[in-house]
């Protein structure tokens, strides 16, 4: 058949579109997938659980394409506020959500939400988790850090764990520079959640992923692969490994996507007519809509002063004139001070005042995270006996002018025997409350004068625990006690404590409840009700 030129100049055309319009769809499609992970599959894998504590929780997890990740708690069947990533709500093909301000020994459920998709337990119910217990034990930090190789942004976690597999892991994100930095003293062990102490031959595996079955393993005993710092000597490089088999089964999780799994938008709860009649003029026709309600019963009640994490205004005193040193020994020391805001609270100390070049952080801040808090608690330990050291505080954006100085005790040859005393605290906002208390001779027995002042913080439950046993004498020596001594609570809290005075025996037979004046006026932020700057006293 002959074509004249024209006929072929319009076959080309519409052979170049046929063929064309489909390949720039494809493409652009293909571009929309690449840029947003659309398309790419959010199933959460390697589900692992780590740095259990008494009152938090690491939940990781790793997905094929990168996702935006996070976890609706569900407490009494009801979801609560979803926590997102720890890096914020980016994509990723690691993920990383701490779970905070958790009861100790209470069993809690989560759901995951990978991409736009919810994921439960592989049986189809919540996710699990129990936390620990509260103990008497404090184990020393141990820190171990090193740099994971090849790594040039955050996209990726590293573990550490026994060889064993007896411990939940304890793990880390690394910087954008792959430094990264874990305490292994917080490692728990599977059994009974209590701490797992390491010693210089126990065998650990590190390991660092940055993705589905993309992991780098190092291993090896303590004193092998750390330095006497703590440095990593081993090279650890993500090269393409597995890493699931390296976890204990009791840390691991199976995820299943939730039946139903649908926007909000798109829940049909119950079928109902409705009729609604305008009320902005026009016509007075009535209007008939589909409307959908859900009827719910056995609503969880929540308690708006106290739920979440409530917080009082301003404290009566802050700044300077808040300072105090307490829990002197020879090898450790504690600093305390309130500030005006919520804000993070650190000190930079050293054996010389013009050198300032150790951090102290608060005792409640986690090993990559810092708190904002209105009371401070620096615990500073590791130190050399007999020793002056200098510091200064760094309080927000507020560096102190004073650069304080304290001198550790000597070592005394025989320790006393283990003892506490123990309480409660009836104030709204347990966080802000630090208990402190001193030791004075009253019968001449023991030792003469009174002690250096000791404290605690007190627990999510209003509850708190001293160790008094370690307790030094203004001499320095340790402070020995007899029960008809006194033990007075100077404590500190965002308006002023009543002042409370026991003998020791009273004090170690009975439990002590630390009330806050009830001639101070203060007044309490409610968080649910933010938007609305609702306020009680």
């Amino acid at each position: 058949m002959y074509l004249t030129p024209y006929q072929k100049k319009q076959l080309t055309t519409i052979m170049i579109l046929i063929i064309g319009i489909p390949l720039v769809l494809f493409g652009g499609y293909s571009a929309v997938r690449w840029f947003t992970g659309a398309g790419t599959d959010t199933q959460p894998k390697n589900i692992v659980l780590a740095n259990l504590t008494t009152s938090s929780v690491v939940v990781t997890w790793t997905t094929e394409g990168r996702q935006r990740g996070s976890v609706v708690p569900v407490l009494n069947g009801s979801d609560q506020s979803t926590v997102i990533d720890e890096r914020g709500n980016i994509r990723v093909y690691t993920h990383y959500v701490e779970l905070t301000s958790l009861e100790p020994g209470t069993k809690y459920d989560f759901k995951i939400i990978s991409g736009s998709d919810t994921y439960t337990s592989d049986d189809d119910t919540e996710f699990s988790f129990t936390t620990a217990n509260i103990t008497t034990d404090t184990p020393v930090p141990k820190p171990v850090y090193g740099t994971l190789e090849d790594i040039n942004d955050e996209d990726a976690v590293v573990y550490i764990s026994p060889k064993d597999k007896s411990t939940y892991p304890v793990a880390t994100i690394p910087s954008s520079s792959g430094n990264w930095l874990i305490d292994l003293s917080s490692l728990r062990k599977i059994s009974d959640k209590t701490f797992y102490e390491i010693s210089d031959s126990t065998d650990l595996i590190i390991i660092a992923t940055s993705g589905v079955d993309n992991a780098g393993i190092a291993e090896g005993i303590y004193e092998d692969i750390f330095d006497s710092s703590g440095e990593l000597t081993e090279s650890l490089v993500v090269s393409g490994g597995e890493y699931d088999s390296y976890i204990s089964n009791s840390a691991k999780l199976m995820a299943s996507i939730k039946d139903g799994n649908t926007s909000t938008s798109d829940i049909t709860l119950a079928d109902n007519e409705i009729g609604y009649t305008s009320s902005l003029g026009g016509s007075d026709e009535e209007e008939s809509f589909d409307r959908e309600y859900e009827l719910k019963s056995d609503l969880v009640w929540t308690d708006l002063v106290s739920s979440g994490n409530s917080t009082s205004g301003t404290p009566e005193e802050y700044g300077l004139d808040t300072v105090i040193t307490t829990n002197l020994t020879d090898v450790s020391f504690t600093v305390l001070w309130y500030s005006e805001d919520e804000e993070v609270g650190y000190i930079m100390y050293s054996e010389t005042s013009d050198n300032l070049s150790n951090k102290g952080r608060d005792e409640r801040d986690g090993i990559s995270s810092q708190g904002e808090y209105f009371l401070h608690s620096i615990e500073v330990t590791d130190l050399d006996p007999e020793t002056t050291y200098y510091f200064k505080i760094y309080s927000g954006t507020e560096v102190y002018d004073k650069i304080y100085e304290v001198t550790t005790f000597s070592t005394q040859s025989s320790p006393p025997e283990f003892e506490t005393i123990a309480g409660t605290v009836n104030a709204r906002d347990y966080e802000n409350f630090v208990v402190i208390a001193t030791f004075t001779d009253e019968d001449g027995s023991g030792s003469s004068g009174s002690s250096y002042p000791v404290s605690t913080l007190v627990d999510s439950e209003g509850s708190w625990i001293l160790t008094i046993g370690s307790t030094r004498g203004e001499d320095g020596e340790y402070f020995e006690k007899s029960n008809g001594d006194t033990v007075t609570f100077n404590s500190m809290y965002l308006i002023e404590p009543k002042e409370i005075e026991a003998t020791v025996g009273e004090a170690t037979m009975n439990e002590i409840e630390l009330t806050v004046n009830e001639d101070a006026v203060t007044f309490v932020k409610i968080p649910l009700l933010d938007d609305y700057g609702v306020f009680i006293n």
